[in-house]
This record gives C-alpha cells, structure tokens and sequence, in this order.
C-alpha cells in the first residue's frame, strides 16, 4: 500500500505549533499501521511542498515504484498488488492515479478526498465568498441558527447548520475570484475499483466528493460511504492538531474552532472496513456494501 498524506506536506505540527513529525506519517494512525498489522508492506513519502496536482501526482507515482522495487528486493518477489490511499490533497492525487490508462495500481481508497468535480468546488467557493461575510461571526456574533442566511449558507457548503462551529475555518478563506489557468476536472471514469469515505460535516470536500459519485461510470466501479457528524479529519487523527494551531493561532478563529475540530467523532473505522472491503473486491471479486451513510463505528449494511 502507498499512502498519499494531505496538504502539501513538510512538518507536522501540534495543536502549540510543536513540530512532532513529517508528513510521511501523516496516514499511519489512520490506515498505514493497520494496513501493516494485516500483511501488507506500506510506504509514504512527503511530498515537503508538492500539493494534489499533477505534480504531486507524478512524484507519488516516482515514489511508487522506487518502493515497489525496494518491497521486491527484501522480499525476493515481485508484489502481486498494489494498493493506493490517499487523504484530502492525497485523496485528489489518488483520483488521478485511479483514473489513469494504465495504472500500476489494483484498488484506490481515497479520504475526505479533494478533486471529486471542479464545477461544484467553483460554484462552492463563489457562494461561500458572497454569503460568508454576512455570517461571519467575527462580525455578526449572535445570528441565530434560524436565520435563514445561516440556512443558505449550510446549503451552499453541503453541511448541516449543527456543524456551524467548524464553518469559520473554511469561510474565513473563502475567495470567489475564478482560478487562473486551466482547470482540470476529474473524468470521473475510474479504471480500477474506488472506496470513498468522507464525513458528512466535512464542509471542504463534501459538495464535490457527492457531485463525483453521481457522475461517475461505471457505478459499479465506486461506492462512497458517508459517517455523519465527521469533519474533514476525524478527532482522533493526529493530523487534526496541525488545523487547530493554523485555526486558532494562525488564523485567529479563536478556541472554539479549534476544540470542535478535535471533537469530531471519527471515520477510522469506517476507513479500515472500507479498506477490507477493497481487498476483498480486488481479490476475490466480493462486491462491497452499496453506497451509503452509517454513524460513527457503525458498520457498513451489506
């Protein structure tokens, strides 16, 4: 298993700005460290600046195969799989690598992923842009969860109002200028088998990651499993300390932001399931659960 961590990489902070590790790790609390206790060798690299274009692409897919050689030579046989997961920014290179002809990989689990439809994301970011600023609570303390621009803004970012806490973190960098350059969406056309898992409170890559599986074909080549009340990381994640110290020391958003950004419940079990699912699909040929939304630690309806 290759594992594509999110952002752009470099040091992994604390919550108090402490560095305590590198990207490489970024995954393995998550998936890499269970992935490991079940037999598979697993391998990530930080891509220290490298985000989820095309570039991150071809350095994940560089890095892939250097381990694969690597896993080769220790273990004097050639992998007979090869599995890539990938969290937000990763999640978008994961994408890519699942949609590629040809591809060196078998199955693709993706997380909280980014790129899913670059159609929705514009329309996303226009909205929030607009109506942000007449919520923003920084400016308007007190807007009752009833007032209907609070409804319209949890429309225009695909959570509901009682994830409202967590808002300021993606409102209070919301831009509506187009981007430059060309915009590449995803084909949505996966040439191998795809698992999502998101939280439905995950209010940077919800709107999309559900554009994406409406449009993508074949169906039977994708399932998205939603875990309500999740944010984009779950709490448990140690990756979660890294946005409460950019939220609340960086930003500026205040402790609030910051303490439910932790609280989020979590989708690890949700990520390992699906995980076991995949590789039962890749190798056997067992089709997984259909698409659908389950609670914390609930597992998937067959």
């Amino acid at each position: 298993m290759i594992g594509a961590h999110g952002g752009s990489g470099g040091d992994a902070l604390d919550r108090t700005g402490r560095k305590y590790a590198t990207s490489e790790t970024a995954l393995d609390d998550v998936i890499g460290a269970y992935a490991f206790d079940h037999g598979f060798a697993y391998a990530s690299v930080d891509r220290n600046g490298v985000g989820g274009n095309r570039a991150g692409y071809s350095l994940t897919m560089e890095f892939a195969t250097l381990a694969r050689e690597e896993v080769t030579r220790r273990g004097r046989a050639t992998p007979l799989r090869t599995y890539i997961v990938g969290l937000s920014a990763g999640g978008g290179i994961t994408r890519m690598i699942a949609e590629g002809m040809p591809t060196p990989f078998e199955g693709a689990l993706i997380i909280a992923g980014a790129g899913g439809d670059a159609i929705t994301r514009m329309d996303r970011n226009q909205k929030m842009a607009a109506l942000w600023p007449l919520i923003d609570p920084r400016a308007h303390f007190g807007i009752a969860d009833t007032d209907p621009k609070i409804a319209r803004y949890a429309e225009a970012i695909g959570t509901p109002i009682a994830a409202r806490r967590l808002w300021p973190y993606t409102g209070a960098s919301a831009n509506a200028a187009p981007p430059t350059g060309t915009v590449e969406n995803s084909t949505a056309k996966p040439a191998i088998p795809v698992i999502e898992v998101v939280g439905t409170w995950d209010d940077l890559v919800i709107r999309e990651v559900r554009a994406y599986a409406e449009r993508v074909e074949p169906k039977d080549r994708h399932r998205l499993y939603q875990v309500e009340g999740v944010w984009h990381m779950s709490g448990d994640d140690d990756g979660v300390q890294g946005f409460q110290y950019t939220a609340e020391t960086r930003m500026k958003l205040g402790k609030d932001v910051a303490d439910a950004m932790g609280e989020s419940p979590s989708y690890i079990p949700t990520v390992r399931e699906a995980f076991d699912y995949l590789v039962r699909w890749v190798e056997k040929g067992t089709t997984p659960p259909a698409s659908q939304t389950v609670k914390p630690k609930q597992a998937l309806r067959p």
